[in-house]
């Protein structure tokens, strides 16, 4: 496991806590204890950082039941388990339905490679989408996002939002030592070497402002013995 630090900074949100061990992560020490419940997110043991602490919080709210996340917005947040920490070989999957349109193109969609997520010097690389069916690749570095091979893309293998503002597709990422390779509904949308994006650490949710979203069967695989465990 790749060394989560146990300071909080002010814009991490407070969650609930649970003392279950996981595992199917490389050694490394003890995960923290677990935090405490508040603040809009309302999954045991999950911690929300927000893009803008200024934004404040209000309207999100971020629950589970069984393997079903619901979560709105609010503010743009990543949200996560200090413990899902990961280096080696893994892939982190979940499906993602927007429930209803989102008033402009606002993104959602995955990230990895999580590190000092409590600090001004966060570090991670995120895949998202939107409803008009475009994808990016991004990375986090402290208060910098640049992207990751190019702006904005469509790509046939996402499906955009019906008229309802509707929209399904499973997202997931392949990351080894050599890399990442970012598929969509089961067809590759990209690949990018190890020294573009940041393969150890924390793997998680990102979600944009004012979004609807069910995310089913968040789960991140040890690809090298364990089968997929869902959170």
């Amino acid at each position: 496991m790749h060394k989560w630090l146990a300071t909080v900074a002010i814009v991490l949100l407070a969650l609930p806590a649970l003392a279950e061990a996981q595992g199917g992560r490389g050694g490394g020490p003890p995960a923290p204890a677990r935090p405490l419940a508040g603040n809009g997110v309302e999954i045991p043991g999950w911690w929300g950082r927000l893009d803008d602490p200024k934004e404040g919080r209000q309207g999100l709210s971020v629950t589970r039941k069984g393997n079903t996340i619901r979560a709105t917005t609010g503010p743009n947040a990543i949200l996560f388990d200090p413990q899902e920490d990961w280096e080696g070989q893994y892939t982190i999957k979940a499906t993602f339905t927007q429930l209803k349109p989102a008033s402009h193109q606002v993104a959602y969609g995955l990230f990895f490679g999580g590190t000092n997520l409590d600090q001004d010097s966060q570090r991670y690389t995120y895949l998202v989408i939107r409803q008009d069916g475009k994808f990016l690749i991004k990375k986090r570095n402290g208060a910098a996002s640049p992207n990751v091979g190019g702006d904005w893309a469509d790509h046939a293998a996402i499906v955009k939002a019906d008229a309802s503002g509707k929209q399904v597709n499973e997202l997931a990422i392949r990351v080894s030592k050599e890399g990442a390779t970012f598929t969509i509904n089961g067809q590759e949308v990209a690949k990018h070497p190890a020294s573009a994006v940041d393969i150890v650490g924390i793997a998680g949710l990102r979600v944009g402002h004012g979004l609807d979203l069910q995310i089913d069967n968040f789960a991140v695989t040890d690809d090298r013995q364990a089968p997929a465990r869902t959170n």
